[in-house]
């Protein structure tokens, strides 16, 4: 073991990979060379260019982006050229990746890195899952990602280089949806919970029905273009599998005399469209609590709740109820949430229909779904793929549930434009690249994670055109049911037993800490009032105006303190109100005549905010606690 070497593993982060390279033995030794400086040459490639290694590697570190929020992702360390540049000019966060212990092991004991690798700012990864999960706990909201990588590694790794580069920008993707979620959505879906509870406590949950199923095979339907390949079969076997189905695939299965046992919808918009005049007399549905409250309202067989432990709305109807969320998902797609409910019943056998989560020959959704008036086409003019309808009027009245149709077509054409801006390329079974949308796009990591955790249930995916999913067995629907026997549906034993006085104290505990915190908003919403005037009045930074920016600031924090219990509900409610402050606050170096009128603005805003909703959320409360008391 040299010096160098020795230097090199004493500032690992990853003490795996420093026992890795301690105990590591070549399988193919890479080989030093000298041309026009220090090269490698492995397997007949050299790692760096032959001309001049570091021009190379200055000209690819002058195309990366260079923010304080960015996140450097360096794809192949060779001799470190690239990596060292990058540790030197830039204080964002650098993560390498380097899949190759060969070249790994010889670099460090080329190359003293210790100076750079003791930064509290830089990491090295040997495995991809851990550059993945690393990734995810570190993206913020407005965090860039920026992957650099040299040539030669595009070419030793041409195989799994672009798809490994995928699962880098899904899992960066998958985090700022999550962000655009807590932004623009969880006020909207913790409302609608709260609303929802009087009904919710008549409603069964999943959790009673756990491993009911066990041994069976289950089939999730999803509206995806192959969902129309596999209607014949489906309907040959549908006596021999339990039927979960999305709602956008109902009408399909309906059109063709399928009927499934459980229809899943956990939107918190009302889309009732898409199963309207549809008998659902005799189907269970299963929605989360945060499910759209016309959706609950629906005329089923039965309603089951399913509660995401990764959804703060249901996690919050879940601890009041005293129910468990263990083991249980949505992650932002009901075919996800359906997958999941089949695996908490016990099914050892769960086989997709129609997920392909990518646009195929041109459809987008099956024929007959809710929406299958939507085509994906390449335009030639703009050099890429767009998503068009085939008849918007058709396409507005399908999606959306407004009076009138001039509004019904305004929102079909802004969820065009949505559709348009996110599309996005994946890798399909059959290695071809296939366009989607940025959120099927962020699905399919979420489907792949999953099977992970599931190696005692085979899972299988019909979709033999769709985006390749990890962890699932690629067959056709026919293969998949061809040996199954006839399953007895069971009938379901509904009802639950809430402790509604319990239930009802944990509501009131919400709204007595509401109107403590209305109280602190109210005081402060004044006092930044006050500021706001008398600094545009008189524009001097005094250690008057300086106390008051800190004692709002104080109790902003205080309100959102994350070991606090009390406030739950006050953080989904204004969740978006707090990321949007906290980006004005933590862009601020230091307080002068320009930044200190942009944090008095962000903080009056904030307190606006709070004394507007605060006193709304008491008022649904109130009548939560009025309507379960009868």
């Amino acid at each position: 073991m040299n010096k160098v070497f020795e230097r090199n593993i004493s500032v690992l982060k990853d003490n795996q990979l420093r026992e890795k390279l301690i105990n590591y033995e070549y399988i193919t030794k890479p080989i030093l060379a000298t041309t026009n400086g220090y090269n490698v040459q492995y397997n007949g490639i050299y790692l760096h260019s032959e001309e001049n290694p570091l021009v190379e590697s200055q000209q690819i570190c002058q195309k990366s982006l260079n923010e304080n929020k960015s996140i450097h992702i360096i794809y192949g360390l060779g001799l470190g050229y690239l990596f060292q540049l990058m540790a030197k000019h830039s204080n964002s966060m650098i993560l390498v990746y380097e899949p190759n212990l060969d070249i790994l092991y010889n670099s460090f004991t080329l190359v003293d890195f210790s100076q750079e690798l003791s930064k509290d700012n830089i990491y090295i990864f040997d495995d991809l899952d851990k550059l993945l999960n690393y990734l995810s706990l570190n993206t913020k909201q407005n965090t860039t990602v920026d992957i650099l990588a040299l040539p030669s590694y595009r070419e030793i790794y041409k195989e799994t280089f672009d798809e490994e580069v995928k699962k880098i920008e899904l899992a960066y993707g998958s985090v700022l949806l999550d962000y655009g979620y807590k932004k623009t959505r969880l006020y909207g879906s913790t409302v609608t919970m709260l609303k929802n509870i009087p009904q919710l406590l008549k409603e069964t949950p999943v959790n009673k029905f756990e491993n009911i199923y066990s041994g069976k095979t289950a089939i999730v339907v999803s509206a995806g273009p192959t969902l129309g390949d596999n209607i014949e079969t489906l309907k040959k076997y549908q006596d021999k599998a339990v039927i979960f189905t999305v709602g956008t695939a109902l009408k399909t299965l309906v059109e063709n005399n399928i009927k499934p046992d459980f229809l899943c919808m956990i939107e918190s918009f009302d889309c009732t469209k898409q199963v309207k005049d549809i008998d659902l007399s005799d189907i269970n549905l299963i929605v989360e609590p945060y499910t759209n409250e016309n959706i609950h309202s629906l005329d089923v067989k039965n309603v089951l709740l399913h509660l995401s432990s990764n959804m703060p709305s249901s996690q919050y109807f879940a601890d009041i109820a005293e129910l468990s969320t263990e083991g249980y998902l949505a992650q932002g797609t009901v075919s996800y949430m359906a997958l999941n409910t089949a695996v908490k019943m016990g099914f050892s056998k769960i086989i997709l229909v129609g997920q392909d989560l990518a646009y195929i020959d041109g459809q987008c959704y099956s024929k007959d779904s809710a929406y299958d008036g939507l085509s994906c086409k390449f335009n030639s003019e703009l050099n890429k793929y767009e998503i068009v309808p085939n008849d918007l009027i058709k396409y507005a009245d399908s999606i959306c549930s407004y009076k009138t149709q001039e509004d019904r077509v305004a929102a079909a054409k802004r969820r065009l434009t949505i559709l348009n801006s996110s599309l996005y390329m994946v890798k399909s079974i059959d290695g071809k690249m296939l366009p989607t949308e940025s959120g099927y796009a962020s699905f399919i990591a979420h489907f792949i994670s999953y099977a992970k955790q599931l190696t005692d249930i085979k899972l299988i995916n019909t979709s033999l055109k769709g985006a390749k999913l990890d962890g699932f067995e690629d067959l056709s629907l026919e293969d998949a049911m061809k040996d199954e026997k006839i399953i007895n549906k069971l009938d379901l034993d509904m009802g639950y037993d809430y402790d509604i006085q319990s239930v009802l104290d944990s509501i009131k505990l919400s709204k007595q800490n509401l109107e403590s915190f209305l109280e602190i908003a109210n005081e402060c919403g004044k006092l930044a009032s006050r500021l706001n005037m008398d600094y545009k009045r008189n524009p001097v930074l005094d250690k008057d105006n300086l106390l008051k920016i800190r004692k709002l600031i104080e109790e902003y924090t205080k309100l959102n303190d994350n070991n606090r219990k009390d406030n739950l509900i006050f953080k989904y409610t204004t969740a978006e109100e707090e990321m949007n402050l906290n980006d004005v606050l933590t862009s601020i170096k230091k307080y002068d005549e320009k930044t200190t009128p942009v944090a008095i603005s962000g903080l009056k805003k904030y307190y606006d905010v709070l004394n507007k909703r605060i006193p709304n959320i008491i008022k649904i409360l109130s009548d939560v606690i009025c309507e379960v008391n009868g």
